[in-house]
């Protein structure tokens, strides 16, 4: 699919908004020429878009309730036709790439259902963006902190930006242990976990306990180098190991106990790690390798984060298959791996 093609199917999207902030809209939004008791926008869209606005302004996402409590927009091709506001909502869109779990360079690569889930990220995306506009609207309107002038949406955008800056200004004043507390990599790994897989970050239960048997199995090894492969042939990303695909903390034990009890088994965990990696690549892969064990409610994960292959593609050496070398990429929140056709295109579009 090109570019164009996927910002037309973008287009054809229509977004939704929850039912319950419908008294908002009826206050706000001249609906079908209805009047309203404040100032006010045009069409519900336009309501939407400022909301969005303000949900990123506040970066309040909120999830939708069940469809049947929600009420349908128009298509976001037919919003503003003639303005650049839509190319510059696309733009916010994008810059969130983990959130969305897209990557523009995998695009022409994609199936028919992996453009169909981004898009369907992308509209979750609005939506939830919008929701939390909205609700910061509905608290005004209820609160009875609504200003009836011609000023309303500029004051209300103001005011938001106003408790921004403040919110700002007083992390700047507190202690810098405080604020090294803010950045820490404790609290971007505990974020990563809270937004889910993407095609930067993935998931695994263990390295290499199958936990239906609740013994090592080769097969939960070649996963997880398959997910360290996919990332150096895409755009990078981090393998979380100890976390499951539904966001749970487990924690490294259960590879843990299947070493020997008579050593210690966080080294022999590291060692067993560092043994499959040279195995499966080669040891001046390491280089590109980032790995932390930090502990996230009081349990210990691994973190490997990978980095882009800037050099030229990775061949992982499949143990399982004679030593057969195979080529994988990330497309959307998944690993997949391409035939000799897919992956001579690919190596050319992205190394050249």
């Amino acid at each position: 699919m090109t570019s164009q093609d996927f910002k037309a199917a973008i287009l054809a999207k229509s977004p939704h908004f929850a039912n319950s902030n419908q008294k908002v809209f009826d206050a706000l939004a001249n609906k079908l020429q209805r009047s309203g008791q404040f100032s006010q926008f045009g069409a519900l869209y336009e309501l939407f878009i400022y909301s969005f606005f303000i949900g990123i302004h506040i970066n309040s996402k909120i999830e939708l309730p069940e469809r049947k409590h929600t009420s349908e927009f128009a298509k976001i091709g037919a919003w503003k036709r003639e303005s650049p506001i839509i190319n510059f909502i696309l733009f916010i869109v994008f810059s969130r790439s983990e959130e969305i779990g897209f990557d523009w360079n995998q695009l022409e690569h994609m199936s028919e259902k992996e453009i169909e889930d981004v898009l369907k990220n992308i509209v979750t995306f609005l939506e939830e963006y919008a929701h939390g506009g909205l609700n910061y609207l509905k608290n005004k309107y209820d609160s009875d902190d609504l200003d009836n002038s011609q000023y309303l949406f500029i004051d209300v955008l103001d005011d938001v930006i106003e408790k921004l800056e403040s919110i700002e200004e007083t992390k700047e004043e507190e202690h810098e242990e405080e604020i090294t507390e803010e950045v820490s990599p404790i609290r971007i790994i505990t974020a990563l976990i809270k937004v889910g897989e993407t095609t930067n970050v993935e998931f695994k239960s263990t390295l290499r306990v199958n936990l239906h048997t609740n013994k090592p199995d080769k097969a939960m090894e070649h996963s997880c180098m398959k997910t360290i492969a996919a990332f150096f042939n895409s755009s990078g990303g981090s393998l979380i190991i100890g976390v499951d695909d539904k966001k749970q903390v487990l924690g490294l034990d259960n590879d843990f106990n299947s070493f020997n009890e008579n050593k210690d088994r966080f080294d022999e965990f590291q060692k067993h790690l560092d043994n499959l990696i040279e195995s499966y690549f080669n040891n001046g892969i390491f280089s590109l390798l980032d790995i932390s064990y930090p502990v996230i409610e009081d349990k210990t994960i691994c973190v490997i984060k990978v980095r882009h292959s800037a050099k030229g593609q990775v061949l992982l050496c499949n143990k399982m298959d004679n030593n057969k070398e195979e080529f994988y990429i990330r497309r959307s929140a998944s690993t997949k791996s391409l035939s000799a056709t897919e992956m001579i295109s690919y190596i050319r579009s992205q190394w050249g």
